[in-house]
């Protein structure tokens, strides 16, 4: 069923667009009550549907004209909630944006598991003022949003004029137009910028005021954010955020002693390595660093990623602790290209808070409960260690790979240039010593685009010690000393962290590849490719071992299912030839075994799936699969 976004948009453009008494005629021919409709619970799509139908008969509109005119207002919506950053964040021209959503919704399936979200392919060659648009939903009849969305986007976010031409779709999708009740279409989208304000004004106004939102007011603003909050726990938005306003108004009190790092130092004077590291061992609450995109507290956590240079009151955000859920890894520089690729607007800071979010639901998802991401607690070494004592500093730095063994994870802010930085590349080295790989997650939904992907690859392709970049040449004799120390030699290691930098890619690409045999093609497939050209063929064979395209077809994945799909993952890796992973047994659900090839029936299970347990199948084929041939790598690597 639907997750809610639906009515809450609907009744804020019934609003905006007729009045609340045409909301309460709604109402009443729907048979619902307001607060039914709103309540933060997944409701059937027949709900929807009904609310529709009352839509159309209380305005006079049919039901495609209440889809387009809610397509509109669902971007308007969604911008002024929040939302204009991280959708900047999905690309810096109009098709890149398009062609970026299937990553939002991949994103988004990893909080919402049983949201049914559509499919997107755009077909665009740079220079044109054009390009094909191809979507397919599980639900029938919605097309008409997506005209309203597409258009409405070029209008607000590209200051563009959009007109959309629907055409005959590909032969992949006939077959669904026919037989499935129009959950598929296509259009030829062209743009022109538009005109100059005053036209624009004047077309604007003349506009019917069902079709076209107007900007919302601060009152009117407020009054929408208070019926979100009644859906947010359930619906479209990224609004899991259980950090209360009192973690946040407790910051605001905190009392940091210029001492604390002093009386640190002066205990541990003396002491052993391993009582040292006991004491000086930190952590910090994910509610300090890491935020939604629309949190209260989004600036603060921004102002903390925006510099290196760390204060007392940076370290007064951790606590003592005698472990630590998650080391973050990550650069404090922004690649040189930062602006180039991701866009003017994007901010570097703003995008490692709200990934490391994600990061801290997956964790307490995996561990707690979601509503507890908030406690979970991360190591960064800006708030973990008192930047401001240089004493304390250098021994808490000697102790660093102490520290990584004390985490349960590790998290890689994983930019493309991670690779070119010396202190990320010895982080790396430690963990690959303490840490099994499949403890090694790479966050990298809103860093991996076309436009990066080839920069990903290169970097991986020509890693070398010799060329990372570290600020102090002192620094730089004593990392590598202690990776001289843990490894056989420097081409051993440079080996080792391309194996698992390529296998880590693979497995975080892998879940947006099974949406389409595009998808598969453009970002999973080079990493097999790039595995072989550097002769590492076992691993190369492993990867293709990943079915993710057949597995992701299955709309339900039962336990037994998942145990299935392990024991022939497991099979195939034994095997040098590319085998169909899942058998026609292994599902009660499919009828025939899908080949990567088999685009016509691929395009079929790119929707409708359990997210949850399709990941789980990925990480099952990883732990299963992968991390034997990688452990071969460091076990021929390390001392």
């Amino acid at each position: 069923g639907m997750y809610g976004h639906i009515r809450i948009i609907l009744k804020d453009l019934i609003h905006k667009s007729f009045s609340a008494e045409k909301w309460a005629e709604i109402l009443v021919r729907s048979g619902f009550e307001d607060d039914q409709i709103l309540a933060p619970i997944q409701h059937p799509d027949e709900v929807s549907f009904r609310l529709l139908g009352a839509t159309c008969e209380a305005t006079g509109l049919d039901l495609g004209e209440v889809f387009e005119a809610f397509g509109r207002h669902f971007v308007g919506f969604t911008l002024q909630s929040g939302y204009a950053r991280l959708f900047k964040a999905l690309g810096n021209s109009f098709p890149a944006f398009l062609a970026n959503v299937n990553y939002l919704h991949n994103h988004l399936e990893r909080q919402h598991p049983h949201a049914l979200f559509p499919y997107i392919e755009v077909v665009y060659k740079d220079g044109q003022n054009g390009m094909e648009l191809h979507y397919l939903s599980t639900r029938s009849g919605m097309k008409n949003i997506v005209v309203g969305t597409v258009t409405e986007l070029g209008r607000q976010m590209f200051d563009l004029e959009v007109s959309m031409v629907e055409q005959e779709s590909p032969r992949y999708l006939q077959r669904d137009l026919m037989s499935s009740g129009h959950r598929a279409a296509s259009w030829y989208v062209s743009w022109k910028p538009l005109e100059a304000l005053e036209g624009a004004s004047s077309s604007s106004s003349s506009s019917s005021s069902s079709t076209l939102p107007l900007p919302m007011s601060f009152s009117e603003l407020h009054f929408a954010m208070m019926d979100l909050g009644k859906f947010l726990n359930l619906s479209f938005f990224d609004a899991f955020s259980c950090c209360t306003a009192q973690h946040f108004q407790l910051r605001d009190y905190i009392s940091v002693s210029p001492t604390e790092a002093e009386r640190k130092f002066a205990e541990v004077q003396g002491l052993s390595l391993e009582r040292q590291e006991e004491i000086l061992l930190r952590a910090t609450p994910a509610s300090c660093l890491a935020a939604a995109w629309t949190d209260d507290h989004m600036k603060t956590c921004t102002e903390f990623w925006s510099s290196a240079i760390g204060t007392s009151a940076n370290y007064a955000l951790s606590h003592d602790a005698d472990r630590v859920d998650v080391f973050v890894s990550h650069s404090w520089l922004p690649p040189v290209d930062w602006e180039q690729m991701m866009g003017p607007d994007v901010d570097y800071a703003e995008i490692k808070a709200a990934t490391l979010a994600v990061m801290a639901k997956d964790f307490a998802t995996a561990h707690r409960s979601l509503q507890e991401w908030g406690q979970i607690t991360f190591w960064v070494d800006k708030a973990c260690i008192a930047q401001d004592h240089a004493e304390m500093k250098a021994l808490s730095i000697r102790l660093l790979d102490n520290f990584i063994a004390k985490c349960d994870s590790m998290c890689v802010l994983f930019t493309w240039t991670y690779l070119e930085r010396l202190w990320c590349v010895y982080e790396w080295a430690c963990v690959l010593v303490h840490k099994p790989t499949e403890k090694v997650h790479l966050q990298t939904e809103l860093f991996v685009k076309e436009e990066t992907l080839p920069l990903y690859l290169e970097a991986v392709r020509d890693f070398s010690l010799a060329n990372t970049k570290c600020g102090f040449e002192e620094d730089r004799r004593v990392l590598e000393a202690k990776i001289n120390e843990a490894y056989v030699s420097k081409d051993h290691f440079e080996v080792l962290v391309q194996a698992t930098v390529i296998a880590l890619m693979a497995r975080s690409m892998a879940f947006r590849a099974g949406r389409s045999p595009k998808l598969y093609e453009t970002y999973y497939q080079p990493w097999v490719t790039l595995a072989r050209d550097l002769g590492m063929n076992e691993l190369a064979n492993a990867l293709e071992g990943c079915d993710c395209l057949t597995w992701r077809r299955v709309g339900t994945i039962s336990s037994s299912t998942c145990s299935a799909v392990r024991k022939s993952s497991s099979a195939s890796a034994s095997s040098t030839e590319t085998k169909d992973v899942v058998s026609p047994s292994d599902f009660e659900s499919v009828d025939q075994v899908v080949t990567p090839g088999s685009r016509d029936d691929l395009m079929q299970m790119s929707i409708g799936v359990n997210s949850l347990a399709f990941h789980q199948v990925i990480s099952d084929w990883f732990e299963m699969d992968v991390v034997p041939i990688l452990a071969k790598f460091q076990e021929t690597s390390t001392k």
